[in-house]
């Protein structure tokens, strides 16, 4: 069933060093609480916008009856890593003071995002309980900021191989990156030339390092032709999951690159938000 979705822009969820934090909430029109997603947006932490992809991928999955909080944060320039995460963990932490005030359910809190936006999903969902991530960014920092759930399309999971494995793969990138050189966002999130100068942050800043602290099940949804971030990159987590005895389902679309409009067909959008539709 699909329902009519409200969209409420602009809400502030933190300033940190001066700058503030936005993000637009999608709600759809139910006459009950509904669950709630922090939504990260791709590119590779130093583009993209929280106003992208909002006809064909957050106004839909909200039709599904799963409110999105579609999170603005730090890029790379003004901040790198683990600015990201410290944002993201922020707007989780708003996002629980918060929920009555726009009919959200507080204890139902997940997260979603795309390529460098997984990352950001998937760190949240794995670092939970953790102080030492946690980063006191905003005016909520004595609150939970861990996820019940979380999603992650074609998502960088491990920092240390994605280079080496998008090489070894020869696959063309996306249209939208082709006439340009491959970028190297591993090495520009930990501001280095290569992630080789720094192994230790590439492994701590990686989702598949924190597969046993998952609290919660995890979707990955990867396209076979990736370009940017290899297939190799889900199903390396969804191994280390399964093999911590987590909960992690993959999700594989044949023929589909980075950003591929395949990930806007209704299917997968239905099967993404009934993923956490089904966490209650």
């Amino acid at each position: 069933m699909s329902h009519r979705v409200r969209s409420t822009p602009d809400l502030a969820y933190a300033r940190v060093e001066g700058t503030e934090l936005f993000l637009d909430l999608h709600r759809p029109e139910l006459d009950r609480e509904v669950p709630v997603v922090a939504c990260f947006h791709g590119g590779g932490w130093q583009r993209g916008s929280r106003k992208d992809m909002v006809s064909e991928r957050l106004l839909p999955f909200a039709a599904q009856g799963v409110a999105v909080a579609s999170v603005g944060y730090r890029f790379i320039d003004a901040a790198t890593y683990p600015a990201q995460l410290h944002d993201g963990k922020a707007a989780v932490r708003w996002l629980r003071a918060h929920a009555g005030e726009f009919g959200l359910l507080g204890d139902r809190i997940g997260a979603w995002g795309a390529s460098a936006g997984g990352w950001i999903a998937l760190m949240l969902a794995l670092t939970g309980g953790e102080p030492e991530f946690d980063g006191g960014v905003g005016a909520d920092a004595g609150l939970d900021s861990s996820v019940n759930a979380a999603a992650a399309w074609f998502p960088i999971t491990n920092l240390a191989t994605l280079a080496s494995e998008r090489e070894t793969a020869g696959l063309t990138l996306p249209p939208f990156l082709q006439g340009r050189p491959a970028p190297d966002m591993a090495a520009a999130l930990l501001a280095v030339a290569d992630v080789a100068e720094d192994p230790v942050t590439a492994q701590v800043a990686s989702p598949v390092a924190h597969a046993g602290g998952a609290a919660g099940p995890i979707l990955l949804v990867h396209g076979d032709r990736d370009g940017v971030a290899n297939l190799r990159q889900s199903i390396t987590l969804h191994n280390e999951l399964t093999d911590a005895a987590k909960d992690s389902q993959l999700l594989v679309l044949t023929g589909a690159n980075h950003e591929d409009p395949q990930f806007h067909r209704p299917p997968v959008i239905a099967a993404t938000a009934g993923f956490f539709l089904g966490q209650g």
